[in-house]
């Protein structure tokens, strides 16, 4: 008899346990298909960065047949030789689901990316960067400092050809980074703390080694975003 109600106890605990698990992330808060007012919900960013060979520009952002469509052209646009994309969520969000769907360019020299940043003090990140150099790979990082804490996962498909569904799973002590449903990488160092700001872009990197030669690149070219969620992170 106390063996049989140790064995109840015992399962009514992992059935809490695995229940207050799954709650934490189940409340969805935030849902963009792009069937409306892009400005609502994003700023179109104009600006560069040290390792960026184009510049942001609003005209190189749109939204078609339900689709965010980035794009990065051969245009000289304020100091840069070329013309990229980026947009940022107005609201930062602070630990939680960010799921989104994506089809990144197969241009050589261009990235694909699809990260959470605060830019304030630290630079607190996580990413998910896609070059055009290697399509059946990607590249995962996390920040809360100078450190890089980049991680390469070889997939068994090619990025470019079709959309994929690709997810980061932030809570205090963990990050996961999900494709297609599947968990590919997990870390508990390095958690940002701050609220962070969703971002998709397309730019062009210096880092000939990462994503191939620009000046080889078929342009212009196109990255595709279907959707994107965040689910809150309840404790």
């Amino acid at each position: 008899m106390r063996k049989i109600f140790l064995l109840y106890w015992l399962l009514v605990l992992l059935t809490v346990s695995g229940c207050g698990t799954v709650s934490k992330m189940t409340k969805e808060t935030f849902i963009d298909n792009f069937t409306s007012n892009l400005k609502a919900n994003w700023t179109i960013e104009n600006h560069t960065f040290e390792n960026n060979l184009a510049h942001f520009s609003a005209k190189n952002v749109a939204i078609k047949n339900d689709e965010l469509i980035l794009s990065l052209t051969k245009e000289k646009f304020h100091k840069k030789e070329y013309a990229a994309a980026e947009i940022r969520s107005k609201k930062a969000y602070l630990y939680g689901k960010f799921e989104a769907r994506i089809k990144a360019t197969d241009a050589l020299g261009c990235i694909t990316a699809f990260f959470l940043y605060q830019p304030a003090g630290d630079n607190q990140e996580i990413d998910f960067e896609i070059s055009g150099k290697s399509p059946t790979e990607i590249t995962l990082n996390n920040w809360i400092d100078k450190t890089s804490h980049d991680k390469l996962i070889l997939l068994d498909f090619n990025t470019t050809a079709a959309f994929h569904d690709y997810a980061i799973i932030w809570s205090p002590n963990e990050i996961k980074w999900e494709i297609d449903g599947k968990i590919v990488h997990s870390t508990t160092t390095a958690i940002p703390n701050k609220p962070m700001h969703v971002i998709f872009n397309l730019w062009a990197t210096k880092s000939v080694n990462w994503g191939g030669n620009i000046e080889q690149a078929t342009l212009p070219t196109k990255a595709y975003i279907d959707k994107v969620k965040f689910y809150t992170y309840i404790n």
